[in-house]
C-alpha cells in the first residue's frame, strides 16, 4: 500500500506540492551538457576477453601506443607434431623390488630404458624396528598391563606393516 493510500484512509491532510507540469518532468529548463562518447580500442586478437576487460576497462587509462612483445603477440607457439622421429615403445617385464614374492610384471617402457632399474623402486622405504633382549625388556619396556608376548606381537606387526 503505498504512503497516499495510507494517507487518505486514515483522512491525514497531506501537504501541498506543487503541480507537475511538463517542464518539471522532461527538465527543459536546465542546459543540457555535451554527452562525451567513450572511446574504445579494440581488444587484439589471441587476447582473452576476460584480460582486455581487467587490463583496459577505464577509457582513461588508454592502453600503451606501441607494442612491447613483436614476437608472437598473445599466441601460443603451436605444436610441432610428426616433424622428428617417434621413440619407439615396448612391452616389457619387471620386478619390483619392494615385492617379496618375485612376481614379474608388465608395462610400456621406451626402448632406451630398457635394463634400466624400476623407477619407482626409489620410494620404498623400510623402516628398521628394533630388536630387544630380555634384559631390556626387563629394564624399559616390562608393564604390569602388557605381557611379554603381547609386546612380541607388536612389534612383529609393526615390522609386518612397516610402522602404518
Amino acid at each position: 500500500m503505498a504512503g497516499v493510500d495510507v494517507r487518505d484512509i486514515l483522512e491525514i491532510e497531506t501537504p501541498e506540492r506543487h503541480p507537475v507540469t511538463k517542464e518539471s518532468l522532461f527538465n527543459d529548463d536546465k542546459e543540457k551538457k555535451p554527452v562525451k562518447k567513450n572511446v574504445f580500442t579494440k581488444k587484439p586478437q589471441g587476447m582473452h576477453r576476460e584480460v582486455w576487460g581487467l587490463l583496459f576497462a577505464d577509457p582513461r587509462d588508454p592502453p600503451p601506443v606501441l607494442p612491447s612483445d613483436t614476437s608472437l603477440g598473445y599466441k601460443q607457439a603451436k605444436a610441432k607434431i610428426g616433424r622428428s622421429r617417434v621413440r619407439p615403445w615396448k612391452w616389457m617385464p619387471f620386478t619390483n623390488p619392494a615385492r617379496q614374492d618375485g612376481a614379474v610384471l608388465h608395462h610400456w617402457r621406451r626402448l632406451a630404458d630398457e635394463g634400466k632399474d624400476y623407477p619407482f623402486a626409489r620410494f620404498n622405504k623400510q623402516v628398521e624396528v628394533p630388536l630387544y633382549s630380555d634384559l631390556e625388556y626387563q629394564q624399559h619396556l616390562h608393564d604390569e598391563n602388557w605381557t611379554r608376548e603381547e609386546t612380541d606381537h607388536l612389534f612383529e606387526l609393526c615390522r609386518r606393516f612397516d610402522l602404518r
